[in-house]
Parts: C-alpha cells; sequence; structure tokens
C-alpha cells in the first residue's frame, strides 16, 4: 500500500477529496440500500449508480485514480480523511461494517470505469454479504472481467504505517477510537438482531451476547470513552443506538454495583433487547410525531408484554433467558410500585430490571422527539431523575448513575471559572466534577477546531465549572465535536 499517498489538506488536491469524500460515501450507501430492494436494472437503482459514477468521474479528472481506504475506524479518500461529520454517523459507520463483512481494505477505481462495470460489482458486491461468497469476491471480480474497479484486501494494508503517516493526532489508536468501534458495531449488530426478531419472532441472545462482551471488557478494563458515546445522538440510528446506549449504561452501574463478569455479560444483553416487544406494535404508532392518542398508548403499553411472549418462543430456559424476560417486562415499572404493566403490591422488580429501567429512561430523555420541542439535555435529565422523581428509582441504581455518567454528562456544555467552554466528553472516575473534555472555545472567544482540537483528559485541576451551558445559549455545534 505504498502507492496511498498522505497529502496535506491545505493542497488543492487535498481540498477536492475532502469535498468528493463524503458525496462518494453517500452515493456508495444510497446504492447499497437501493439494491437490497430493488434489481441492479431498475431505474431507482440506475439513478443511484449515474450520481456515484459522476462523484468517481469528478475525482479521476484530477488524478489518475481514485482510491477509498478503511483504516482504523475512518475512511481515507486519496490519502485524505473523509470527517465523519454528525449527519454522516450512519452511513458511516454502516459502510464501513460492509467493508469488514467482506474482509475489505478498500476501494480502487481507474480511469476508464464506465457504469457497466459498476453495474457488474455492485452485483458481485451484494452478493458477498454471504460470508461464503465473501472470500470468494476477489476472484468473482477476475472472472466478471472488472478491471477499473479492484479491490484492496484488508491484509493488504499496513494500518501501523498509515497511522503513522496520516496527521490523525494519533486518534484512531486512542481508547476512543476503540470504543467507536465496539460501539458502532453493536449498533449495527442491534440492527441485525431487531430484523431478523421482527422475522422469526424471536431474538437472537448467542449475537447479543457477541455484541456485548466488547463492551463488558471495555468497561471492566475501565475505559469510559464507551460511556461518552451514548451522548451522540443520530436520528436515523435511534431505535438501534438507544437500545446499545441503555445496554452500555446498564453494564456501566452494573460494574460499579460490583456484578460479576458473568452477570454483567447477562445484564447488558437484557438491557441490548429490552424493548423487542415494539416490534408488535404498529409502526404508525412507534413513529408518530405528535403525541399519542389514549388508544395509541394502550397499545405502546403492551411492548413490555409482546417482549416476554418473545421471549416464551425461545428455546430452553437459561438464566439469561430469565434475566432478559424480566427486563423485558419490567423496564417500564417504578421502584415505588407504580408504571406498567400494573402488578399487585407483593410484585418486586428484580434489580436488573431496575438499572434497565434508569437505564432506558435517561436515555429516552435526551432522545430527538419530533413532538417535543426539544429533547433534554444529558444535565437535565440526570437532574430529573436526581430531582422529585427519584423515588421512582432504586436509590442504589441512581448512585451508579451518577458514578457512570458523573455530574457532568457526557455532552454538558460546560463554562469554566477562567471563561472556557467544554464539552464533557466522558466521566473521569477519580473526580466526577472534572470529566475528560474537549475544548470548544478559549477565553479570548478564539474557537477550537471540531476534529483533533484540545482536549482535556480530564479537566486540570486549577479549572473549575462555572456552569452548564443551556441549549439556548450555545453557540457551537457540538454534534460534530461529539462525532470527532
Amino acid at each position: 500500500m505504498s502507492d496511498v499517498q498522505t497529502r496535506s489538506d491545505s493542497h488543492s488536491d487535498g481540498q477536492l477529496m475532502a469535498e468528493l469524500g463524503p458525496q462518494l460515501l453517500i452515493r456508495l450507501w444510497a446504492m447499497i440500500r437501493t439494491a437490497r430492494t430493488h434489481d441492479v436494472t431498475n431505474q431507482t437503482f440506475q439513478r443511484q449508480l449515474q450520481d456515484c459514477l459522476t462523484v468517481v468521474h469528478r475525482g479521476i479528472e484530477e488524478e489518475n485514480e481514485l482510491v477509498l481506504v478503511a483504516v482504523a475506524e475512518y475512511f481515507y479518500l486519496n490519502g485524505v480523511r473523509i470527517k465523519a461529520h454528525s449527519s454522516l454517523l450512519s452511513l458511516y459507520h454502516g459502510l464501513m461494517a460492509e467493508f469488514e463483512r467482506r474482509s475489505l481494505g478498500g476501494l480502487r477505481f481507474h480511469q476508464e470505469v464506465t457504469a457497466a462495470e459498476l453495474e457488474r460489482f455492485f452485483q458481485l458486491f451484494m452478493a458477498a454479504e454471504d460470508p461464503g461468497i465473501a472470500e470468494h469476491l476477489h476472484e468473482a471480480i477476475q472472472v466478471a472481467s472488472i478491471q477499473q474497479i479492484s479491490l484492496i484486501h484488508a491484509s493488504e494494508i499496513d494500518k501501523e504505517e498509515l497511522e503513522r503517516q496520516i496527521d490523525d493526532k494519533g486518534q484512531p489508536s486512542s481508547e476512543r477510537g476503540r470504543a467507536k468501534r465496539v460501539f458502532w458495531r453493536a449498533v449495527h449488530g442491534t440492527r441485525k438482531i431487531l430484523v431478523r426478531a421482527a422475522q422469526t419472532g424471536r431474538p437472537d441472545l448467542r449475537h447479543a451476547k457477541r455484541l456485548v462482551q466488547p463492551v463488558v471488557d471495555s468497561i471492566m478494563d475501565h475505559e469510559y470513552s464507551i460511556v461518552g458515546l451514548t451522548a451522540l445522538k443520530d436520528h436515523d440510528e435511534y431505535t438501534w443506538a438507544h437500545c446499545v446506549n441503555v445496554s452500555v449504561l446498564s453494564v456501566s452501574m452494573g460494574q460499579i454495583l460490583g456484578f460479576s463478569r458473568q452477570d454483567l455479560a447477562d445484564l447488558g444483553v437484557a438491557a441490548l433487547i429490552h424493548d423487542i416487544g415494539k416490534i408488535a406494535i404498529p409502526g404508525e404508532v412507534l413513529r408518530k410525531p405528535s403525541s399519542l392518542t389514549a388508544e395509541e398508548w394502550v397499545q405502546m403499553r403492551r411492548h413490555p408484554i409482546e417482549g416476554v411472549r418473545m421471549m416464551i418462543r425461545m428455546p430452553g430456559l437459561s438464566m439469561l433467558t430469565l434475566h432478559a424476560m424480566r427486563s423485558c417486562l419490567e423496564h417500564h415499572m417504578s421502584y415505588d410500585g407504580t408504571g406498567y404493566p400494573e402488578f399487585n403490591e407483593s410484585w418486586k422488580q428484580a434489580t436488573m430490571s431496575r438499572i434497565v429501567a434508569l437505564a432506558d429512561c435517561f436515555d429516552a430523555m435526551t432522545a430527538h422527539r419530533a413532538y417535543h420541542k426539544r429533547p433534554f439535555s444529558a444535565f437535565e435529565a440526570l437532574q430529573y431523575t436526581m430531582g422529585p422523581n427519584r423515588v421512582l428509582f432504586d436509590p442504589a441504581v441512581l448512585w451508579a448513575m451518577v458514578r457512570t455518567v458523573g455530574l457532568y454528562p457526557p455532552g454538558s456544555v460546560l463554562l469554566t471559572e477562567s471563561g472556557y467552554v467544554v464539552l464533557a466528553l466522558s466521566p473521569n472516575p477519580n473526580d466526577l466534577r472534572r470529566p475528560n473534555c474537549r475544548v470548544m472555545v478559549h477565553p479570548d472567544g478564539r474557537p477550537e477546531p471540531e476534529d483533533g482540537g484540545e482536549s482535556w483528559d480530564p479537566m486540570p485541576e486549577n479549572e473549575r465549572v462555572e456552569r452548564v451551558v443551556s441549549p439556548e445559549d450555545q453557540t457551537v455545534n457540538t454534534s460534530e465535536y461529539l462525532a470527532a
């Protein structure tokens, strides 16, 4: 891979690649999604194909070839990193997963690539979703006489060398870089579990456990960046990301409460599929952009029961199945006996369910909803759970939540006494008053770049938080800093 050279972003070629990179990812992702529902000869796919080809040809006009490579959870186009802006997060990591599934390190487009050749390539690419076919994708490309598009196998990329060449501030090999890989694999893996459960009527607990184990490992190793990633709120990915967020927060709280590694794994799986019963709720109710009617609320409140019905279809009976079943049933119950479904006073919410219930409530409050003027900030959500509404939650679990997210949860914008505006990224377990942060604005008004700017790991001891900045008073796009 010595021919994949890096360039300075200030160079005109670098500027062009920085412009074309997001466009190329958008077009490739659109083709993949369209190819799942339409034949490649369909007009809808053909329009996507022509749009993609236009981007490719524009890049090739300036250079002899266009090389898209995936290195350590980032994409690079002719050596220029394609920034994962918040609006690109869903497709960015979705496309990364497609590459990983096929053991692809990258794609190389040559000068004379045509629509017909790109069409043949995508037929083979989509067929390679099957692991058995994926391992023969390179040979299939050669047999099909596709000469202007070539594959770069993941094993061909010297990742360590490229990371040294690319000025990326060490991000790909950082704790946050590892956390991103675990988090987004879990998000896209959860999508598969929910889609498959809708088809079969039952969740795949083994797959869920494989997704959760790296989360458990990360938290057991005291890597708190993965907790910080729960502050990312991407609307298109909400359904799946919410499940992962609840799992991450639950595992972290369980670890603080002294759960064993096995119990943490079970807790993580139970949290990941706690909302599985929503599959049985009509889509128009789940996605309704305005407040629900009384009848629609009756339907919505059935999802805990529907979740249990799905779990009952699981073969055999294990402790994991029981934990997951109770979390499905009880995650909308409250510590004071309120909530739903309603049971008599003798029924007590299970410990894991108490944890999942708080994680679910905290994450749901911070999610974007069309019928809300705006979601709660993470700090407001913490105030809600710790204020008069604390009677709804187990006091020990509330304590564990504070230890998990800190006094200033990830995503909180803070003004320090010296005048810095910073974004909380993850908690500092040694001092909850001084989280790990990204500097956004200096006291003199000078902004920090969204990507590769100054970080505080953690906030220096000579700095103190003066106040939390409300969303209405924020002048900086926090999403871009969180996604960097």
